[in-house]
């Protein structure tokens, strides 16, 4: 997972393959996101993957570690039950063992602790090999609307907020690419040069990092630039937290 840095809030995502993945609760979809057509997936899948990462909060003064936050992973299509679960230590480092019985796994991954926003984390495609570089970013109610202001989102409280980053085949950041949704947003924002979000730039900046103020709940994700082509996935992005993923071609 790839997780660009930002002075407000850093997306984090990705990891280990591709897929859509969709969240763990929040309000009636309207309407469904379209299917996404996957590749065949590897035969070599194993039967356990590790994900690692680091939990840490980033705003104006920098960046801190956020422990003893609880990670529960799940699939798509059981959203009640996690097939792994965690704690960030002391410095934020998290290990999660995903059971896949050799399947590509669609899920995402839920982050929780009190004062903060529940974060949901969905990769570019389906998990089917180990993520030794994976990041979730906590933040605050406050920085979320920090973010929300410095964007001019016009956030309403009963919509999703959506953090994306778009990267090459290399795993790079890329810069001067759109972000689209389906249904679409009510606002589709940047960063701006200055690393903080710009309310007029109209395509991303170097870190590759944008937003989507006022989804609907259920939301499908892609990005465009001219000789590229990207894999659009869908998303399920609750009221009331942050749903971070990155888009990957």
């Amino acid at each position: 997972m790839k997780a660009p840095a930002l002075i407000v809030f850093l997306v984090a995502c990705g990891g280990g393959g591709g897929g859509e993945m969709t969240g763990d609760d929040g309000v009636d979809p309207t309407p469904d996101a379209p299917e996404m057509v996957m590749d065949a997936p590897p035969s070599n899948i194993p039967a356990m993957i590790t994900i690692k990462g680091k939990t840490d909060e980033r705003g104006i003064s920098g960046t801190t570690n956020v422990a003893q936050v609880a990670l529960a992973v799940y699939k798509v299509t059981d959203e009640a039950t996690p097939i792994a679960t965690g704690t960030s230590d002391a410095q934020g480092n998290f290990t999660l063992m995903i059971p896949t019985g050799g399947a590509p796994i669609e899920g995402y991954i839920k982050a929780t602790k009190a004062s903060y926003l529940d974060i949901y984390l969905y990769p570019p495609a389906a998990w089917v090999a180990d993520d030794m570089d994976a990041g979730i970013n906590m933040m605050t109610p406050g920085n979320r609307d920090l973010l929300n202001s410095f964007a001019s989102g016009g956030q309403m409280a009963n919509k999703g907020m959506v953090g994306l980053a778009v990267f090459d085949s290399a795993g790079m950041p890329v810069a001067g690419a759109t972000f689209t949704s389906a249904p679409a947003a009510g606002a589709t924002k940047y960063m701006g040069g200055s690393g903080l979000p710009d309310a007029n730039a109209t395509k991303t900046a170097a870190d590759g990092v944008g937003f989507l103020f006022n989804t609907e709940e259920m939301v499908t994700v892609s990005a465009s630039k001219s000789g590229m082509t990207f894999h659009p996935h869908v998303i399920k992005a609750r009221a009331g937290t942050f749903t971070t993923t990155s888009i990957a071609p």
